[in-house]
């Protein structure tokens, strides 16, 4: 340490040592007072290295800091901002090595860099021209600056004539076995002393260095560790283990079902006025479910029995006729069709009414959603209004994604982890499926598929639950059950 203080003070003491920057490291004596003139103190500088001691420790610290630097962004941060109050640089550069060339990485005081910036551009052109320059020599001048001349630049560039840091200095930064990592640019409008450069490249090799411990974190992985016939062993493992035969399989959305349900739907054309029942009540054969509108057929039914009244009336009168009055025996057949005619339609208008009360057909739960949604729903003959199922009897419907579909078997096996306990899964086996995918829930094609829940002595599922079903095929190699996605993608995109 005592050789690197030496010639910090050396440097400090140097003839071409700026007036300021020496005056920091002399002890200043003030003069005598005078009656006529105040004491002139000499002004302090700002952000300069006030002795030999104190440029040691912030010397010490940067290369401290460089060496602490988590990440390539937090070293070039610091090489641009630190260095430029160690060497005395008005602007600090740092580039890095791409491609055979050298790209702006970080500038002083600049939190990011924009690389379209003339200014960018111009120094990555200079700087890529002297480092292109360099040749068979890199290796021998990794510690030595290379000053820059912006005048040839500026005659085809313009922003090296408003530019007004005239003296540009660059310091290779390469790795410890002389590869080209990047370059730091200095940049002042004085010419560089001996001294400021003397840092500089003390700097440069910290900095490479840190650098080079960046690159070495990065690429060293556990498999650089790995010989050759570890690999090969490793690889004939890994083969091995893809023939190793193991069940295809599938999961899709699952619901509980009733098994044979009984569906109550609209005997008539109709608007519903009431459900009597409310959804998962348990009701019994015979019991009212829903109410249709009966106005108008409650009405019809009142004009028929009137017109069957009439038609009765008038076959007695004609009846009567008959008798004394040959007319009478000719009308008597046709008051008789009529009457006939007229009892038929009392007949359907009385069914038709009657169709107007739903009851059950048989003992169960009513299953539907909401008392709401259907109150005041028009309906058609045949459409669905609720259903009324028994809870002892469930089943598994699971919608199988088009895209996840395999061959299924009758008995296949099935586990179902409903979402009410998906520790616990159902076990269930597949009793059919569609041979034809349609549009399910978010309109994705999928095949139907029905899975009777097995007898584990357990409580059955509440109607209704839902959860995931993972469906169980025929064995298949390891590798196609890991690669059956990608390798159904690549035969849909070559055809092959």
């Amino acid at each position: 340490m005592a050789p690197i203080t030496s010639r910090i003070r050396k440097a400090a003491t140097a003839p071409g040592y700026p007036a300021a920057q020496k005056a920091a490291t002399q002890p200043v004596v003030p003069e005598a007072p005078s009656a006529a003139l105040p004491v002139a103190r000499a002004p302090r500088p700002i952000l300069e290295v006030a002795d030999s001691q104190s440029g040691l420790i912030a010397l010490l610290k940067v290369e401290a800091d460089a060496r602490s630097a988590s990440s390539k962004r937090d070293l070039t941060f610091l090489i641009a901002n630190e260095t430029r109050k160690l060497c005395r640089a008005r602007q600090v550069f740092v580039l890095t090595w791409r491609r055979g060339k050298l790209e702006a990485e970080a500038v002083s005081s600049l939190a990011a860099v924009d690389r379209s910036a003339p200014l960018i551009v111009w120094i990555e052109k200079l700087a890529s021209e002297a480092a292109a320059g360099l040749g068979s020599t890199a290796a021998k001048m990794a510690s030595e600056a290379i000053a820059l001349d912006p005048v040839r630049a500026g005659d085809v560039d313009p922003s090296a004539q408003a530019y007004p840091f005239r003296n540009l200095q660059m310091l290779p930064l390469r790795h410890r076995d002389g590869e080209m990592l990047g370059a730091i640019v200095l940049a002042r409008e004085i010419p560089w002393a001996e001294q400021d450069m003397a840092i500089a490249h003390r700097l440069t090799a910290s900095f490479g260095h840190a650098w080079s411990a960046l690159l070495s974190t990065r690429r060293q992985s556990p498999w650089s560790r790995i010989s050759r016939g570890h690999a090969v062993v490793g690889a004939a493992v890994l083969m091995a283990l893809a023939f190793v035969p193991v069940p295809l399989s599938a999961l899709a959305p699952a619901e509980v079902v009733a098994r044979g349900a009984s569906v109550v739907a609209a005997p008539i054309d109709g608007v519903i006025d009431a459900v009597v029942v409310e959804p998962n009540q348990q009701v019994q054969a015979g019991d009212v479910l829903v109410r249709l509108a009966d106005i108008t057929l409650k009405n019809r039914y009142e004009v028929a029995e009137r017109e069957v009244t009439v038609a009765d009336a008038r076959l007695k009168q004609v009846t009567q006729l008959a008798f004394s009055d040959p007319r009478g025996m000719h009308e008597l057949g046709i008051v008789r069709a009529e009457l006939a005619l007229k009892i038929a339609e009392r007949n359907f208008a009385r069914d038709m009414l009657g169709h107007t009360v739903i009851s059950a057909s048989r003992g169960g739960i009513a299953v539907f959603s909401d008392k709401r949604e259907l109150t005041g729903k028009p309906v058609a003959v045949g459409e669905r209004i609720l259903e009324v199922a028994d809870p002892s009897l469930l089943e598994l419907r699971i919608d199988l994604p088009v895209a996840d579909a395999i061959t299924l078997r009758a008995g296949a096996k099935v586990a179902a982890f409903l979402d009410s306990d998906p520790l616990r899964p159902y076990a269930a086996n597949v009793e059919r499926s569609d041979y034809k995918a349609r549009p399910g829930e978010g309109d994705v094609a999928s095949f139907r598929v029905i899975a009777a829940l097995a007898d584990d002595g357990r409580a059955l599922p509440r109607l209704g639950v839902r959860g995931t079903a993972q469906i169980y095929g025929d064995q298949v190699p390891l590798g196609f059950y890991l690669f059956r996605r990608p390798i159904a993608a690549a035969r849909q995109w070559t055809g092959l």
